[in-house]
Protein backbone atom coordinates (compact mmCIF):
# COMPACT_ATOMS: atom_id res chain seq x y z
CA UNK A 1 0.00 0.00 0.00
CA UNK A 2 1.03 3.59 -0.58
CA UNK A 3 1.86 5.32 2.69
CA UNK A 4 2.07 9.05 3.26
CA UNK A 5 5.22 10.43 4.91
CA UNK A 6 4.14 12.95 7.55
CA UNK A 7 6.99 15.40 7.08
CA UNK A 8 7.17 17.99 9.84
CA UNK A 9 5.01 15.89 12.19
CA UNK A 10 5.31 17.01 15.81
CA UNK A 11 4.79 14.45 18.59
CA UNK A 12 2.41 16.82 20.36
CA UNK A 13 0.07 16.34 17.40
CA UNK A 14 -0.68 12.73 18.28
CA UNK A 15 0.49 12.12 21.85
CA UNK A 16 -2.10 10.71 24.23
CA UNK A 17 -3.31 13.27 26.80
CA UNK A 18 -2.62 10.87 29.68
CA UNK A 19 0.98 10.57 28.49
CA UNK A 20 1.39 14.33 28.74
CA UNK A 21 -0.52 14.56 32.03
CA UNK A 22 1.43 11.84 33.81
CA UNK A 23 4.72 13.14 32.39
CA UNK A 24 4.00 16.59 33.80
CA UNK A 25 3.25 14.96 37.15
CA UNK A 26 6.43 12.88 36.95
CA UNK A 27 8.59 15.91 36.20
CA UNK A 28 7.27 17.57 39.36
CA UNK A 29 8.32 14.61 41.51
CA UNK A 30 10.92 15.69 44.04
CA UNK A 31 14.51 14.76 43.27
CA UNK A 32 13.96 13.63 39.70
CA UNK A 33 16.28 16.17 38.06
CA UNK A 34 19.06 15.35 40.52
CA UNK A 35 18.60 11.65 39.85
CA UNK A 36 18.73 12.18 36.08
CA UNK A 37 21.98 14.13 36.35
CA UNK A 38 23.52 11.40 38.51
CA UNK A 39 22.43 8.73 36.04
CA UNK A 40 24.25 10.67 33.33
CA UNK A 41 27.34 11.05 35.50
CA UNK A 42 27.44 7.31 36.12
CA UNK A 43 27.28 6.59 32.40
CA UNK A 44 24.15 4.42 32.32
CA UNK A 45 23.63 5.15 28.64
CA UNK A 46 27.17 4.15 27.72
CA UNK A 47 26.79 0.95 29.73
CA UNK A 48 23.59 0.09 27.86
CA UNK A 49 25.19 0.86 24.50
CA UNK A 50 28.02 -1.57 25.22
CA UNK A 51 25.69 -4.21 26.62
CA UNK A 52 23.26 -4.16 23.70
CA UNK A 53 25.76 -3.82 20.86
CA UNK A 54 27.92 -6.50 22.47
CA UNK A 55 25.08 -9.00 22.89
CA UNK A 56 22.81 -8.77 19.85
CA UNK A 57 22.94 -8.79 16.04
CA UNK A 58 22.96 -5.42 14.32
CA UNK A 59 20.38 -5.21 11.54
CA UNK A 60 22.23 -3.68 8.60
CA UNK A 61 21.30 -3.35 4.94
CA UNK A 62 23.36 -6.48 4.27
CA UNK A 63 22.42 -8.69 7.21
CA UNK A 64 18.72 -7.81 7.59
CA UNK A 65 17.71 -5.78 4.51
CA UNK A 66 13.97 -6.14 5.20
CA UNK A 67 14.26 -4.87 8.77
CA UNK A 68 16.56 -2.05 7.73
CA UNK A 69 14.04 -1.02 5.09
CA UNK A 70 11.18 -1.08 7.59
CA UNK A 71 13.19 1.08 9.99
CA UNK A 72 13.85 3.62 7.24
CA UNK A 73 10.18 3.66 6.29
CA UNK A 74 8.95 4.04 9.87
CA UNK A 75 11.35 6.90 10.56
CA UNK A 76 10.46 8.57 7.27
CA UNK A 77 6.71 8.23 7.74
CA UNK A 78 6.66 9.94 11.14
CA UNK A 79 9.62 12.21 10.39
CA UNK A 80 12.39 11.11 12.72
CA UNK A 81 15.40 12.91 11.21
CA UNK A 82 18.15 10.54 12.40
CA UNK A 83 17.92 6.77 12.05
CA UNK A 84 18.53 4.82 15.26
CA UNK A 85 20.48 1.57 15.21
CA UNK A 86 18.42 -1.62 15.11
CA UNK A 87 19.44 -4.91 16.74
CA UNK A 88 17.89 -8.38 16.79
CA UNK A 89 18.05 -10.19 20.14
CA UNK A 90 17.91 -13.95 20.68
CA UNK A 91 14.79 -13.66 22.79
CA UNK A 92 11.41 -15.31 22.94
CA UNK A 93 8.20 -13.33 22.99
CA UNK A 94 7.00 -10.56 20.72
CA UNK A 95 9.20 -7.95 22.33
CA UNK A 96 10.88 -4.73 21.30
CA UNK A 97 12.39 -1.88 23.30
CA UNK A 98 14.55 1.19 22.87
CA UNK A 99 17.55 2.39 24.86
CA UNK A 100 19.85 5.36 24.51
CA UNK A 101 18.94 9.04 24.52
CA UNK A 102 21.77 10.55 22.49
CA UNK A 103 22.32 7.46 20.31
CA UNK A 104 19.11 5.41 20.40
CA UNK A 105 19.14 1.66 19.82
CA UNK A 106 15.99 -0.30 19.00
CA UNK A 107 16.09 -3.98 19.96
CA UNK A 108 13.56 -6.45 18.60
CA UNK A 109 13.29 -10.11 19.56
CA UNK A 110 14.11 -12.82 17.05
CA UNK A 111 10.71 -14.36 17.73
CA UNK A 112 9.01 -11.13 16.68
CA UNK A 113 11.02 -11.12 13.46
CA UNK A 114 9.94 -14.71 12.80
CA UNK A 115 6.28 -14.37 13.78
CA UNK A 116 5.22 -10.95 12.53
CA UNK A 117 4.37 -9.92 8.98
CA UNK A 118 6.21 -6.96 7.39
CA UNK A 119 3.24 -4.66 8.08
CA UNK A 120 3.12 -5.82 11.70
CA UNK A 121 6.85 -5.27 12.06
CA UNK A 122 6.41 -1.79 10.62
CA UNK A 123 3.90 -1.04 13.38
CA UNK A 124 6.25 -2.41 16.07
CA UNK A 125 9.26 -0.51 14.77
CA UNK A 126 7.12 2.62 14.34
CA UNK A 127 6.02 2.22 17.96
CA UNK A 128 9.66 2.28 19.07
CA UNK A 129 10.48 5.19 16.75
CA UNK A 130 7.57 6.99 18.41
CA UNK A 131 9.19 6.53 21.82
CA UNK A 132 12.32 8.19 20.45
CA UNK A 133 10.39 11.00 18.77
CA UNK A 134 8.47 11.78 21.96
CA UNK A 135 11.60 11.78 24.12
CA UNK A 136 10.47 8.83 26.23
CA UNK A 137 13.75 6.94 26.33
CA UNK A 138 15.51 8.66 29.22
CA UNK A 139 12.73 8.06 31.72
CA UNK A 140 12.18 4.56 30.33
CA UNK A 141 15.78 3.71 31.14
CA UNK A 142 15.45 5.08 34.65
CA UNK A 143 12.22 3.13 35.20
CA UNK A 144 13.78 -0.12 33.97
CA UNK A 145 16.98 0.20 35.99
CA UNK A 146 15.68 2.06 39.03
CA UNK A 147 16.48 -0.69 41.57
CA UNK A 148 20.08 -0.88 40.34
CA UNK A 149 20.36 2.91 40.22
CA UNK A 150 19.09 3.12 43.78
CA UNK A 151 21.71 0.66 44.99
CA UNK A 152 24.53 2.48 43.19
CA UNK A 153 23.50 5.93 44.32
CA UNK A 154 22.70 4.83 47.84
CA UNK A 155 26.12 3.29 48.20
CA UNK A 156 28.25 6.12 46.89
CA UNK A 157 26.37 9.37 47.48
CA UNK A 158 24.90 11.27 50.38
CA UNK A 159 21.50 9.64 50.49
CA UNK A 160 20.66 10.13 46.82
CA UNK A 161 19.61 6.51 46.66
CA UNK A 162 16.47 7.54 48.52
CA UNK A 163 15.47 9.56 45.46
CA UNK A 164 14.93 6.25 43.69
CA UNK A 165 12.32 5.32 46.25
CA UNK A 166 8.72 4.23 46.08
CA UNK A 167 7.14 7.60 45.21
CA UNK A 168 9.33 8.15 42.19
CA UNK A 169 9.00 4.53 41.11
CA UNK A 170 5.21 4.74 41.16
CA UNK A 171 5.27 7.96 39.13
CA UNK A 172 7.65 6.42 36.59
CA UNK A 173 5.64 3.22 36.19
CA UNK A 174 2.39 5.15 35.86
CA UNK A 175 3.80 7.42 33.16
CA UNK A 176 5.51 4.51 31.41
CA UNK A 177 2.21 2.69 30.97
CA UNK A 178 0.49 5.81 29.62
CA UNK A 179 3.34 6.54 27.22
CA UNK A 180 2.55 3.27 25.45
CA UNK A 181 -0.69 4.83 24.21
CA UNK A 182 1.30 7.57 22.43
CA UNK A 183 3.78 5.09 20.98
CA UNK A 184 0.91 2.96 19.64
CA UNK A 185 -0.41 6.03 17.84
CA UNK A 186 3.04 6.61 16.35
CA UNK A 187 3.17 2.98 15.23
CA UNK A 188 -0.21 3.37 13.54
CA UNK A 189 0.95 6.54 11.78
CA UNK A 190 4.01 4.64 10.58
CA UNK A 191 2.13 1.66 9.12
CA UNK A 192 -1.11 3.58 8.36
CA UNK A 193 -3.27 0.47 8.66
CA UNK A 194 -5.18 -0.48 11.80
CA UNK A 195 -5.38 -4.18 10.95
CA UNK A 196 -1.69 -5.09 11.43
CA UNK A 197 -1.62 -2.93 14.56
CA UNK A 198 -4.51 -4.94 15.99
CA UNK A 199 -3.10 -8.31 14.97
CA UNK A 200 0.20 -7.46 16.67
CA UNK A 201 -1.73 -6.75 19.86
CA UNK A 202 -3.70 -9.98 19.49
CA UNK A 203 -0.48 -11.96 19.16
CA UNK A 204 1.07 -10.14 22.11
CA UNK A 205 -2.06 -10.80 24.17
CA UNK A 206 -1.67 -14.55 23.74
CA UNK A 207 -2.91 -15.66 20.33
CA UNK A 208 -1.35 -19.11 19.71
CA UNK A 209 0.87 -19.33 16.66
CA UNK A 210 -1.35 -22.11 15.32
CA UNK A 211 -4.21 -19.58 15.12
CA UNK A 212 -2.33 -16.79 13.36
CA UNK A 213 -3.86 -17.54 9.97
CA UNK A 214 -7.41 -17.72 11.33
CA UNK A 215 -7.32 -14.87 13.83
CA UNK A 216 -10.70 -13.19 14.37
CA UNK A 217 -10.01 -9.50 14.73
CA UNK A 218 -13.71 -8.74 15.17
CA UNK A 219 -13.84 -10.66 18.45
CA UNK A 220 -10.71 -8.86 19.63
CA UNK A 221 -12.16 -5.48 18.67
CA UNK A 222 -15.36 -6.30 20.57
CA UNK A 223 -13.29 -7.27 23.62
CA UNK A 224 -11.32 -4.03 23.35
CA UNK A 225 -14.47 -1.93 23.04
CA UNK A 226 -15.75 -3.38 26.33
CA UNK A 227 -13.38 -0.89 27.99
CA UNK A 228 -15.06 2.13 26.37
CA UNK A 229 -16.88 3.07 29.57
CA UNK A 230 -13.53 3.66 31.27
CA UNK A 231 -12.90 7.41 31.15
CA UNK A 232 -9.49 9.06 31.44
CA UNK A 233 -9.75 9.73 35.17
CA UNK A 234 -10.76 6.15 35.93
CA UNK A 235 -7.98 4.81 33.72
CA UNK A 236 -5.39 6.98 35.43
CA UNK A 237 -6.71 5.97 38.87
CA UNK A 238 -6.45 2.25 38.08
CA UNK A 239 -3.04 2.61 36.44
CA UNK A 240 -1.58 4.44 39.42
CA UNK A 241 -2.79 1.82 41.87
CA UNK A 242 -1.40 -0.99 39.73
CA UNK A 243 1.89 0.92 39.68
CA UNK A 244 1.87 0.97 43.48
CA UNK A 245 1.61 -2.82 43.37
CA UNK A 246 4.50 -2.98 40.92
CA UNK A 247 2.36 -4.25 38.06
CA UNK A 248 4.07 -3.93 34.68
CA UNK A 249 1.60 -5.84 32.50
CA UNK A 250 1.37 -4.21 29.07
CA UNK A 251 -2.45 -3.94 29.06
CA UNK A 252 -2.53 -5.07 25.45
CA UNK A 253 -6.32 -5.19 25.04
CA UNK A 254 -6.80 -1.82 26.70
CA UNK A 255 -4.11 -0.37 24.44
CA UNK A 256 -6.12 -1.62 21.47
CA UNK A 257 -9.22 0.11 22.86
CA UNK A 258 -7.36 3.40 23.24
CA UNK A 259 -6.04 3.18 19.68
CA UNK A 260 -9.51 2.37 18.32
CA UNK A 261 -10.99 5.31 20.21
CA UNK A 262 -8.43 7.61 18.59
CA UNK A 263 -9.44 6.27 15.18
CA UNK A 264 -13.18 6.42 15.91
CA UNK A 265 -13.20 10.07 16.98
CA UNK A 266 -11.52 11.10 13.71
CA UNK A 267 -8.24 12.25 15.28
CA UNK A 268 -6.11 9.66 13.48
CA UNK A 269 -7.49 10.61 10.07
CA UNK A 270 -7.08 14.28 10.92
CA UNK A 271 -3.37 13.82 11.68
CA UNK A 272 -2.92 11.66 8.61
CA UNK A 273 -4.56 14.13 6.24
CA UNK A 274 -3.15 17.35 7.72
CA UNK A 275 -0.19 19.20 6.25
CA UNK A 276 2.69 19.20 8.71
CA UNK A 277 5.19 20.97 6.46
CA UNK A 278 7.10 23.66 8.27
CA UNK A 279 5.82 22.46 11.63
CA UNK A 280 9.11 21.03 12.91
CA UNK A 281 10.17 23.13 15.92
CA UNK A 282 13.51 24.89 15.85
CA UNK A 283 15.31 25.15 19.14
CA UNK A 284 16.43 28.64 20.03
CA UNK A 285 19.41 27.57 22.11
CA UNK A 286 22.16 24.98 21.93
CA UNK A 287 21.80 24.44 25.69
CA UNK A 288 18.91 23.46 27.94
CA UNK A 289 17.56 26.51 29.75
CA UNK A 290 16.81 24.37 32.81
CA UNK A 291 20.16 22.69 33.41
CA UNK A 292 22.61 23.94 30.79
CA UNK A 293 23.06 20.53 29.14
CA UNK A 294 24.25 20.72 25.52
CA UNK A 295 21.45 19.91 23.07
CA UNK A 296 21.43 18.34 19.64
CA UNK A 297 19.72 20.10 16.76
CA UNK A 298 16.82 17.63 16.67
CA UNK A 299 16.44 16.99 20.41
CA UNK A 300 12.96 17.26 21.87
CA UNK A 301 14.06 16.10 25.32
CA UNK A 302 17.00 17.15 27.50
CA UNK A 303 19.29 14.25 28.37
CA UNK A 304 20.74 16.30 31.22
CA UNK A 305 17.65 17.00 33.30
CA UNK A 306 14.82 15.23 31.50
CA UNK A 307 12.95 18.41 30.59
CA UNK A 308 10.79 18.36 27.47
CA UNK A 309 12.02 20.99 25.01
CA UNK A 310 9.61 23.33 23.34
CA UNK A 311 9.85 25.46 20.24
CA UNK A 312 11.84 28.58 20.94
CA UNK A 313 13.19 27.29 24.27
Amino acid sequence: MERKPLLGLKPQTYEHPLDRKTLDSLQKTGGLETLVRKVNEWGLERMLQVQLSGSHLKATEDSFPELAGLLREAAHNIDLPTLPDLYVAAQGGLNAFTAGVKRPIIVISSEAVDCLTPDELLFVIGHEVGHIKSGHVLYYQIAEYLPVIGEILGGVTLGLGELAGAGLQVALLNWKRMSEFSADRAGLLACQDANPALTVMMKAAGLPRSRYDSANTEDFIAQARSFESLDADALNWIARRLSVMGQTHPWTVLRAQQMLAWIDDGSYEQVLSASHEGARPMLGSAFCVSCGFKLGASDTFCAGCGARLRAGS
